[in-house]
């Protein structure tokens, strides 16, 4: 016999998944967010328009004195997320004498979500998150004497575009002795109450501090520096439901598959930085114009990828991979980054041709 269990209870496995990852605090829930088929998820931003001159001395027959009329819309970034997984448990009536309900389910997958399923969400998405984000590559190893210059000459690379000040410090556990040590910390007794994100323990240059076990944080990132609305981690059940005395088990079978995903939104991309460490990121690419030609070269890079329409080529749709030398035209901007197995990406350079 299969028990299925309501929509009500796949979404409080949901919120139980929330209340353990320690990552559930850094991302949007508020998006314009919206699922088609199984996989694949949308989320729409608003577009907007550059600034126009107001030409007092225009004719009203030739046109508008505010300048071209645009029409607002929504920009549409589009991710499929990729990972599908499962849990298929049994419970031995020798080891349960009594019978299998939603209660002993919930029992169960408290526990599967506390040791497995939270830490493993949290490790998937700031592994995801860093890969997609900006890297700020650190000139030399993390040490008490250089930590805080370092981290505040990243936000302040992050401010310089325009982030908003309301951004997160996710740091390995290792390296927060070394911020406490210095002027800059607030501890949570010097706050007065002030509300952080859920698992803060405290502000460094008013970022609200969120400490992470080494082995959670992506592989040679110290520290991240995030705001929540440029990630996203969309997620649903797909299926829940137990079964009692199955064929070839005198018990109860619990079946779980869950998929999810962690994403930057391109649009607030620069909402997104992780501290590397020296010599784990890509060399930028170098762009060389002959005429109206392009070429594109990054040392020891394995794949360059570019655009001509002005996207980012990290998370347009249209970026192509680079074989040769692109002709432009005329006012064409060429945008491209590299990446190389074992290195994060690189940063994205650009060339306008002027003609």
């Amino acid at each position: 016999m299969a028990i299925h269990f309501s929509e009500k209870f796949h979404e409080r496995l949901m919120r139980g998944f929330a209340q353990h990852a320690e990552t559930d605090s850094m991302f949007s829930h508020d998006l314009d967010m919206e699922f088609s088929g199984v996989y694949t998820v949308h989320v729409t931003n608003l577009k907007t328009e550059p600034l126009q001159n107001y030409n007092k001395n225009q004719s009203i027959d030739a046109g508008s004195r505010y300048g071209a009329s645009k029409e607002v819309g929504d920009e549409v970034q589009t991710f499929e997320m990729t990972e599908d997984k499962s849990l298929n448990l049994t419970i031995d009536k020798g080891n349960n004498e009594g019978q299998f309900n939603m209660k002993k389910a919930g029992e169960v997958m408290k526990a599967e979500t506390e040791e497995q399923i939270a830490p493993y969400l949290d490790t998937y998405r700031l592994r995801r998150w860093a890969e997609q984000g900006n890297h700020y590559e650190l000139a030399a190893a993390p040490t008490k004497s250089n930590i805080v210059s370092a981290i505040m000459a990243q936000k302040s690379e992050m401010l310089d575009k325009y982030v908003p000040d309301q951004l997160q410090l996710t740091i390995a556990r290792q390296y927060l002795t070394m911020l406490k040590l210095s002027d800059e910390w607030v501890g949570l007794d010097a706050l007065g109450g002030k509300t952080l994100p859920k698992g803060a323990l405290g502000e460094f240059d008013g970022m609200s501090v969120k400490a992470m076990p080494k082995g959670k944080m992506p592989a040679n990132v110290p520290w991240m520096i995030t705001h929540k609305a440029a990630l996203i981690a969309p997620g649903k059940i797909k299926k829940f439901k137990g079964h009692v005395d199955p064929p070839g088990l005198n018990g109860d079978l619990i079946e779980f598959r869950m998929i999810h995903d962690a994403f930057v939104i391109g649009k607030k991309a620069d909402g997104v930085s992780a501290a590397v460490l020296a010599g784990y990121v890509q060399a930028a690419p170098t762009i060389t114009m002959t005429n109206a030609s392009a070429a594109v070269a990054s040392t020891g890079a394995d794949t360059i990828y570019y655009t001509v329409d002005g996207s980012d080529p990290r998370y347009s749709a249209d970026a192509k991979t680079y074989t040769a030398a692109v002709t432009l035209t005329a006012g064409q901007t060429i945008r491209a980054y590299a990446v190389k197995a074992g290195k994060y990406a690189s940063a994205v350079a650009e060339h306008t041709y002027a003609g």
